[in-house]
């Protein structure tokens, strides 16, 4: 599974700081040390504020507070690392977590997590700000392989067949190809099955918005094909047998670089889209 660097950032103003900010810091950063890689740099303590105040002189030197002892308890429970944050905007993928939303610098906002300061819409959004923040990388994959990995992530309300990217290779190479893959996937992620549902399960209908509103061009079963397409599946101790028209294109109408589909199966991950073939076109 793919875990990403994220390292803390410091607030902008330390006296900013209350205990619900240094609370939302902390759900943030249990949720991340669980599943993705948390680091405190070493230079976050001696990096100054606005009004030239430390983390170091927040947590240890100046006359402490409630909200001091709990942002010190917090940090010094996470793993630190020796990297500047000039080194870390060398790494080829990482994303922040700052102490506190407020005032983010315009720069670093797209690589941080919990960007709004409602803690309850927080609660709604952290798991989709590290999907945001990976999809940017994803577009730079060079190995389906690792692209597929990598799919499973992103597009958390795909279902993947195991056999979804045998075919891959035939579109040619995944760096010439992840950028425009992700666009399709992410739309097929975040709003096809939405669509779907809510046209009545009118493929005609989802398709044609879908293409209308992510420009993406896309069909059922084409006039010239006779029979379905087809494909089993297991999950669980159970094989299904999927029909598979729906495909979208990539890269225009004419190509044959496609991704068929199925609208999928109350059985199957609670009717999630299933990606069931990436590549050329699927002959019979």
């Amino acid at each position: 599974m793919w875990k990403l660097d994220f390292y803390v950032l410091p607030p902008d103003r330390y006296g900013d700081l209350n205990d619900d900010i240094i609370l939302d810091f902390d759900e943030k950063a249990r949720y991340l040390s669980e599943r993705e890689n948390l680091y405190v740099p070493d230079s976050i303590f001696s990096q100054e504020d606005r009004d030239g105040l430390t983390l170091e002189d927040f947590l240890f030197v100046n006359e402490q507070s409630d909200s001091s002892a709990l942002l010190r308890e917090i940090i010094l429970k996470q793993r630190m690392c020796s990297d500047t944050y000039d080194e870390i905007e060398e790494k080829a993928e990482y994303g922040y977590l700052p102490v506190s939303t407020v005032d983010i610098p315009e720069e670093t906002a797209p690589l941080c997590v919990g960007r709004v300061r409602d803690i309850e819409e927080e609660k709604c959004r952290k798991v989709n700000d590290v999907v945001r923040i990976k999809r940017l990388y994803i577009v730079s994959t060079d190995n389906y392989s690792v692209y597929e990995d990598r799919a499973r992530v992103c597009y958390p309300d795909l279902f993947f067949h195991d056999d979804a990217f045998l075919y891959a290779s035939e579109m040619g190479s995944c760096m010439d190809m992840a950028e425009e893959l992700s666009r399709h996937l992410a739309a097929l992620n975040d709003a096809g099955r939405s669509l779907y549902l809510y046209y009545g399960q009118n493929e005609k209908s989802a398709l044609s918005e879908l293409k209308a509103k992510y420009k993406i061009e896309c069909s059922g079963k084409g006039s010239n094909e006779g029979e379905s397409y087809n494909k089993e599946i297991t999950y669980g101790k159970q094989s299904y047998q999927l029909t598979c028209n729906p495909h979208t294109k990539l890269h225009g109408k004419r190509t044959d670089e496609r991704i068929y589909f199925c609208w999928g199966r109350i059985e199957i991950e609670s009717h999630k889209i299933i990606i069931v073939r990436i590549g050329g076109h699927w002959k019979k």
